[in-house]
C-alpha cells in the first residue's frame, strides 16, 4: 500500500470498510478493484506489532519546517501519529474535530501528522489555510525510514495513540468516533 500512494483507493476501502474517499480524478470502482495486486493491501508484519501494549517504534525525522524530531521528542505526553493524505477524503473531513481535540488536549498531548503521497507545494498551503498547528511530516523513502510500514499502515486515515511512556494504547483505522472517545476518556 505504502509503495504506490496513487492507488489510494485500495487505503480507502480498507480505512472506510469500504466507504469511498477517491479523489474528483479517481473514483472506487470495480474495475479499479480488480487492478489492484494482491500483495499492495498487505503490511509488513513485526515480532511484535503494532497493537495496544506494544513499544511504538522511535523514529527520528524532519518535519515541514526542517526541525528534527523522534517520537522521543515528545515524552510524557500523549502522541497522536496521524496518517493521512489531503488527496484522502476522509481524512480531510477529520480535520475539524482533530483541530478541535488539539486545542482542547494541546498540553496533555501532541499530534504529528504524517503526510503520504502529497508534493510539499500542496501540503503547505493546505496546512496553513486549515490552521493545522501541530507537528507536520512527510513520509517519504529519500533516506528515511518509511513511517508507513514501519507503523504497518494499512489504510488512511490511521491514527495511532502512544501514551507518554511510549506504549501504543490503540490503533484506529478510519475516521472513526471512538478515536476521540478514546482522547475524552484518558485526557479529560
Amino acid at each position: 500500500i505504502c509503495r504506490n500512494p496513487h492507488k489510494h483507493w485500495v487505503f480507502c476501502l480498507l480505512a472506510a470498510g469500504l466507504q469511498s474517499c477517491g479523489t474528483d480524478k479517481q473514483k472506487n470502482t470495480a474495475e479499479n478493484e480488480a487492478e489492484a495486486p494482491a500483495q499492495e493491501a498487505e503490511a509488513p508484519k513485526t515480532e511484535e506489532g503494532i497493537v495496544a501494549g506494544a513499544q511504538a517504534p522511535d523514529f527520528s525525522y524532519k518535519t515541514i519546517n526542517g526541525k528534527d524530531v523522534s517520537l522521543k521528542t515528545f515524552e510524557g505526553k500523549y502522541v497522536v501519529l496521524d496518517f493521512w493524505g489531503i488527496w484522502c477524503k476522509w481524512c480531510v473531513k477529520g480535520i475539524p474535530e482533530m483541530k478541535k481535540y488539539y486545542d482542547q488536549y494541546k498540553e496533555k498531548m501532541e499530534i504529528v501528522s504524517i503526510d503520504h503521497g502529497d508534493e510539499m507545494d500542496k501540503l503547505m498551503p493546505f496546512i496553513q489555510e486549515n490552521d493545522m498547528n501541530w507537528t507536520h511530516i512527510m513520509n517519504d523513502a529519500k533516506g528515511n525510514t518509511d513511517l508507513c510500514k514501519l507503523y504497518q499502515v494499512q489504510g488512511f486515515p490511521t491514527k495511532v495513540l502512544i501514551d507518554p511512556q511510549g506504549k501504543i494504547v490503540e490503533v484506529y483505522v478510519g475516521e472513526v468516533p471512538e478515536f476521540y472517545q478514546k482522547l475524552d476518556e484518558l485526557l479529560k
